[in-house]
């Protein structure tokens, strides 16, 4: 009898601050990117994509990438250059 352990996990790969124009004030942007992959006994096998997240703290706004997440079109392009350096 086989007994396997497997599942989905995500990995923080990365994280930056940079800096753009929101509602006419220049604020800063906590930007994380997620790699998902397909576990199987607890050990990473293969990666099925990235997913992101968004903080934006001088407004308070939180946005993400994923199943249920919304994020507006200007910080999605924003995520997928910081997101092609990991």
């Amino acid at each position: 009898m086989f007994f396997f352990i497997a599942g989905n996990k995500s990995k923080l790969v990365g994280q930056e601050t940079r800096k753009i124009n929101r509602n006419g004030f220049e604020v800063n942007v906590q930007i994380s990117v997620y790699k998902n992959y397909i576990t199987l006994f607890f050990i990473p096998l293969i990666p099925t994509g990235k997913n992101y997240s968004v903080y934006i703290p001088h407004t308070d706004e939180f946005y993400q990438t994923g199943m249920f997440g919304k994020m507006p079109p200007e910080l999605q392009e924003l995520c997928n250059e910081v997101g092609s350096n990991y």
